[in-house]
């Protein structure tokens, strides 16, 4: 279906959103929740979007931040232009006080909570709470 599925909740006589506006009204939501965490990797990142997004997430456990934290990743999220409704690309770079294999456990679950969410605008605001998890 050309242009996606639309937002959940807007009215009947309304078209449903392009894939780009889409994108850009989760990018904007992401920079909101995640601040200076948010990066935009894309090089044409001003403005509206126009390439799929491209973005990292600085992730530390829930309720931690500044010098008391020992633990964070990167989670870098690399969006089709058919996002949302195809499973963008996630990989974690940059682990800091978490082993292999609670990286990968860590990743293994973001892709499932990519698939489970598919068609969805996800926003990422689950991930802070499974980074903790996995930490345990």
């Amino acid at each position: 279906m050309a242009g996606g599925r639309g937002a959940p909740g807007r009215g009947r006589d309304e078209p449903p959103e392009s894939y780009p506006q889409r994108q850009d009204h989760e990018l904007q939501a992401l920079e909101a929740i995640y601040g200076a965490d948010f990066q935009d990797l894309r090089p044409d990142a001003c403005g509206p979007v126009k390439k799929p997004p491209e973005i990292n997430l600085v992730l530390y456990p829930q309720g931690l931040t500044g010098e008391e934290v020992y633990v964070k990743v990167d989670l870098r999220v690399k969006c089709p232009p058919t996002y949302p409704d195809v499973v963008p690309e996630i990989e974690l770079k940059n682990a800091k006080g978490l082993s292999n294999e609670s990286v990968n456990l860590l990743k293994s679950r973001l892709e499932e909570l990519a698939k489970k969410h598919c068609g969805e605008q996800q926003g990422w605001r689950g991930l802070t709470p499974t980074l903790k998890e996995v930490q345990l």
